[in-house]
């Protein structure tokens, strides 16, 4: 069964995400998050030209967050959608006033139009993929209270100003495959960011990991339950969305050990995954080299949106789309 992914570019936050598999006469097609209105446009404009369907039949918002969840309004305006999978924190009886307007809005245009709506917690199935995080009592307990908490000033300081700079310094030396700059332990990182729905997917052994804005937390937690379910995402996996525009506090060594694989000397890697970034044209690669060198480690090639549109398929139509450079350094 061929399948493709499609990565638009960043207009000013959030992402965009299509995915569409089966065969003639019989695709379906699945949007992870629609980034700002803009970004939506260009999904519906896409879905109708290069999908030529009216029909979304899987709608997903990562997060309720309002650069990711803009988009996905205009979908629901313009195309038929069959399903949306949307957190809710607005419907917690003591956190009514959590979440964004937009992604209250999408709600609301799915309830208006009948489109029967869940919530994207791990274990559920959405058509070829499955949630691998977050927990349900995990979300509940532990990430909605802190909805509106932030980061400490503390903790914007150390990620912000002093890690990354000493981070960046080291990634210098990125010829080194046993030397990372990475975190060794989970960062601080928003909780909405950390409830964003992980969603993995296979085609034929070939699999898609589309993460959102989760950090460690939630992305270890996202391994261990694909672990329990004996998926083997290190071996099977052939494309992977790059958390957050690609910032370092969002991953260590350990989870990509555990997503991608181990790193390899240089002359033992087998190449054949691809990690998709999304970020604004203008963002300098400073702000994702230290993930991108690691993921070239493990044999991955980074890519990067800024400005244009990233495509990964197999088995699907000829586009005629000239090849994208990658973005690692190493």
């Amino acid at each position: 069964m061929g399948y493709e992914v499609d990565f638009f570019p960043v207009v000013t936050g959030g992402a965009a995400v299509t995915v569409r598999w089966g065969t003639p006469g019989r695709y379906k097609v699945m949007v992870y998050d629609g980034g700002t209105r803009a970004s939506g446009e260009r999904v519906v404009e896409h879905v109708r030209a290069h999908f030529q369907t009216q029909r979304v039949d899987y709608l997903v918002s990562s997060h309720p967050d309002a650069h990711h969840a803009e988009g996905l309004a205009c979908v629901l305006e313009q195309l038929t959608v069959g399903e949306l999978w949307t957190h809710r924190p607005w419907a917690c009886s003591e956190q009514e006033g959590r979440g964004s307007n937009a992604a209250r809005r999408v709600e609301q245009l799915a309830v208006g139009k009948g489109v029967p709506v869940h919530e994207p917690f791990a274990g559920a199935v959405i058509g070829p993929f499955t949630v691998l995080s977050p927990q349900h009592q995990w979300y509940l307990e532990s990430l909605v209270p802190g909805f509106d908490a932030g980061l400490s000033q503390t903790a914007g300081l150390t990620l912000g100003r002093l890690d990354r700079p000493i981070r960046f310094a080291v990634a210098a030396l990125g010829s080194r495959w046993d030397l990372e700059p990475l975190p060794r332990a989970p960062a601080a990182v928003r909780p909405q960011d950390q409830s964003s729905a992980v969603l993995y997917g296979e085609f034929e052994g070939r699999g898609v990991l589309l993460t959102g804005d989760a950090g460690i937390a939630a992305l270890d937690a996202a391994c261990s339950f694909a672990e329990q379910l004996g998926l083997r995402m290190p071996s099977n996996l052939r494309l992977l969305q790059v958390p957050n525009q690609g910032r370092p506090e969002h991953l260590t060594s350990a989870v990509l050990d555990r997503i991608v694989g181990t790193r390899q000397p240089e002359d033992q890697r087998r190449e054949g995954k691809s990690a998709f970034v999304s970020v604004a044209r203008n963002a300098p690669p400073s702000s994702y080299k230290v993930v991108t060198d690691a993921l070239k480690r493990r044999g991955a090639r980074s890519f990067a949106t800024q400005g244009v549109q990233l495509h990964h398929s197999h088995e699907m139509p000829e586009r005629g789309w000239r090849q994208a450079g990658a973005v690692d350094r190493l």
